[in-house]
C-alpha cells in the first residue's frame, strides 16, 4: 500500500514539472510575439534647390564725413549735437567769427574810401595831362602827380588782395555740413580754443554719416567668386531684426583678394529709409546665384550620430525599418538634401526613430502628403 502511494506521489510531481515547464515554454512564445511600430513616412523626390552664397558682413554708412576747421580761435556757439539730422549747406558753427566779420568790414570801408581818393587822383591826373600839353605847367609837375597816382593805386590793389583774403578768412570761419546726414559724432565744445597746434594735428570739428542708405562690405570665397556679378540681389539678416529680410545690390567687385582671408570684397548697397540699419552693426548674407534639381527628404527623417558628422535615416524595406547611412549638402528650414545613400521613391521614417533598429517591424500610421 505504501508503496502504492510512493508512486502515485512520484507521478504527481513529475506531471507538475512537466506543467511547469509547459506554461513557461508558452510564456516564452508569448514574450517574443513582435509588435509593429506605428511610424510616419516620406518619399524621396527631387526638388529644385536655390544655389546660394552664403557669408557674412559689416555696414557701413553710404555716406561719412569728418568736418574740419581750417580756422584758428574760439568755438562759437555749436549749432548740432549728436543724432541731429542735417542738410547740406546748413550751418554747424562759427570759429572766431565776428572779429574776423569786423576785419572783412573795416577793410571793405577802406577799399571804397580808397577808390574814391583815386577816382579825384586820376581827375588830377588826366587835368594835368592837359594842362601840359598847353604848356601851363611843367614836365615835373605831370610825372609827380603820375607818380602819386601809380602810387595809390599799387597801394588800393594790395588793400584789396587784402580784402580778399580777409573774406576767405572769414568765410573759413563759417562751417557748413558737407552732406545731408545725421551727426555720429562732435569732437568740440562751446568756448573751445582750436590752435595752430590743434589745425596742424586736423583736430575735427564733427562727424556726419548718411545712412539713407548704407553700403555692406561681404567676404566671398575664391571659389565662389565667379558666380557673383554686379547688379545680383543679396538678402541681409542682422540680429536685431530677426524676422525682418533687407535687399541690397551688387555695386562693386573688388579686383583683387585678400592674402590674409583668401576671400574677395564685395560691396553691396542697400535702401535704409527708416535707418533701421545702423554702421558697425553685423549681418548674415546670402546671394542667389541659380537653381539646381537636387534629392530631397524631410529633416525630421534625419538623425545625427552623437559627436560627430555622420548622418543616418530609417528606410522602409519589406515592411521592416532598415537603417542607411547617408551623406548630406544643403540643410534648409524643413528639408535636408540627400547626397549620397538614398534613390528618388525610397520611402523615409520620419517619426519614432528612438525605437527604431534595423529589421523592427513596422505599421505605417501616416504617410506624408505630397
Amino acid at each position: 500500500m505504501r508503496k502504492i502511494l510512493f508512486i502515485i506521489i512520484i507521478l504527481l510531481l513529475l506531471f507538475f514539472g512537466i506543467l511547469k515547464r509547459v506554461s513557461k515554454s508558452r510564456k516564452g512564445i508569448e514574450v517574443k510575439i513582435e509588435k509593429e511600430i506605428p511610424v510616419e513616412i516620406a518619399e524621396v523626390k527631387k526638388a529644385l534647390l536655390e544655389e546660394e552664397i552664403q557669408t557674412v558682413g559689416q555696414i557701413e554708412p553710404y555716406q561719412k564725413v569728418v568736418v574740419y576747421s581750417e580756422a584758428t580761435g574760439k568755438v562759437e556757439k555749436l549749432n548740432v549735437d549728436v543724432g541731429d539730422y542735417v542738410k547740406k549747406g546748413e550751418l554747424i558753427t562759427k570759429i572766431d567769427y565776428e572779429k574776423r566779420k569786423l576785419e572783412y568790414e573795416n577793410l571793405q570801408k577802406q577799399v571804397k574810401a580808397g577808390e574814391i581818393n583815386l577816382k579825384n587822383l586820376k581827375k588830377d591826373y588826366e587835368r594835368f595831362k592837359k594842362l601840359y600839353k598847353e604848356g601851363v605847367i611843367a614836365e615835373k609837375k605831370l610825372d609827380d602827380i603820375k607818380t602819386a597816382y601809380q602810387a595809390y593805386l599799387n597801394q588800393l590793389e594790395g588793400l584789396k588782395k587784402q580784402l580778399e583774403f580777409s573774406k576767405i578768412r572769414m568765410e573759413d570761419a563759417t562751417i557748413y555740413a558737407p552732406i545731408d546726414g545725421i551727426v555720429s559724432e562732435r569732437f568740440v565744445d562751446p568756448g573751445e580754443i582750436i590752435t595752430e597746434s590743434t589745425v596742424m594735428k586736423n583736430s575735427p570739428i564733427v562727424e556726419i554719416v548718411d545712412i539713407n542708405k548704407v553700403k555692406v562690405k561681404i567676404g566671398v570665397s575664391e571659389e565662389d567668386i565667379g558666380k557673383v556679378k554686379t547688379g545680383q540681389n543679396v538678402f541681409l539678416k542682422v540680429d536685431a531684426y530677426p524676422d525682418k529680410k533687407f535687399t541690397g545690390n551688387i555695386t562693386r567687385i573688388s579686383p583683387v583678394a585678400n592674402e590674409g582671408t583668401r576671400t574677395v570684397d564685395v560691396e553691396v548697397i542697400v535702401n535704409n529709409p527708416s535707418h533701421l540699419l545702423k554702421p558697425g552693426m553685423y549681418c548674415k548674407a546670402k546671394i542667389i546665384t541659380g537653381k539646381r534639381k537636387a534629392l530631397i527628404i524631410p529633416l525630421d527623417a534625419v538623425i545625427k550620430f552623437p559627436a560627430s558628422g555622420n548622418w543616418y535615416c530609417f528606410v522602409v524595406e519589406d515592411g521592416v525599418a532598415e537603417r542607411k547611412y547617408i551623406k548630406l549638402g544643403k540643410i534648409g528650414k524643413n528639408y535636408a538634401e540627400v547626397i549620397d545613400g538614398l534613390k528618388e521613391g525610397d520611402i523615409v521614417i520620419t517619426t519614432s526613430q528612438g525605437i527604431l533598429q534595423s529589421g523592427k517591424k513596422i505599421k505605417i500610421f501616416k504617410e506624408e502628403k505630397k
